[in-house]
């Protein structure tokens, strides 16, 4: 019975002792060797189909910037260290990293949502706008077939000033889905200071006033004059909602 009894304390010692101890050994040189160095970091972005394409410079830059953990030990690297780095992206809205043994970081970026573009004039001639999230936050130029099709804006007071875009993006998101006054149909957001908000619409080229506030209420008046105006054959230049329970419109000159 003791004989019967050590050779199991050998056996759980082979067990839980030296089967360890070996397969950490084993990692060791392995690591040593190489075996685990990070290789390649794959980058993969989850976001609205129309606006995939604007990211593309940004993973382009941040995946040469990550090119220095390469040939680092995918064991030692502390994922914390990319994670620090992935943060300090203003076009990140949320992330995740994991190990790929043996030889691969694999990264899956969501990126911040767009509401509009910034345009400059001469930027916009080189072909380069200025993307603006649902925040508000100004990013980094892109190229012009990278952007999505969204509405722009203009103008220093918007270069510079964030409540002045977040407020811009507030009328946006106040418009309907659909119908005359959609926000699909806004091709260009513009601030008086006189006169507050400004609408462009698409097509027709029609400025639409709103001022400063109640711009739901408005542009419900708004699509009501347009409706009016289309069963009449009537077109407009002009549209001004800026005023007390009234909509004034300049109506288009016949040539």
């Amino acid at each position: 019975m003791n004989w019967f009894r050590v050779k199991l304390y050998i056996k759980l010692g082979l067990i839980f002792v030296v089967t360890p101890v070996v397969i950490f050994l084993s990692i060791y040189m392995l690591d040593r060797n190489g075996f685990f160095n990070i290789e390649k970091i794959e980058m993969s972005v989850v976001t609205k189909t129309d606006q995939v394409q604007f990211s593309k410079p940004y993973i382009d830059r941040l995946t040469q910037e990550l090119s220095e953990y390469k040939e680092h030990s995918l064991w030692k690297l502390p994922l914390a260290k990319i994670s620090k780095k992935l943060k300090q992206e203003k076009w990140i809205k949320d992330y995740r990293i994991s190990r790929s043994w043996p030889s691969k970081i694999v990264i899956e970026i969501e990126p911040q949502v767009l509401s509009l573009l910034l345009v400059d004039s001469a930027k916009l001639a080189q072909g380069l706008v200025r993307p603006i999230t649902e925040d508000g936050d100004l990013l980094a130029e892109v190229e012009t077939n990278q952007a999505p099709s969204l509405a722009v804006i203009k103008g220093d007071i918007f270069l510079k000033d964030s409540k002045k875009r977040k407020k811009a993006i507030e009328l946006l998101h106040s418009l309907p889905e659909d119908g005359k006054m959609s926000h699909k149909l806004i091709s260009e957001i513009g601030f008086d200071q006189k006169e507050g908000y400004w609408v462009e619409i698409v097509q027709s080229k029609m400025k639409i006033k709103l001022g400063d506030e109640q711009f739901a209420v408005k542009s419900a008046r708004v699509s009501q004059v347009l409706d009016y105006l289309e069963k009449r054959d009537l077109k407009a230049r002009v549209i001004d909602a800026n005023l007390s329970k009234k909509v004034l419109v300049r109506l288009q000159q016949n040539p």
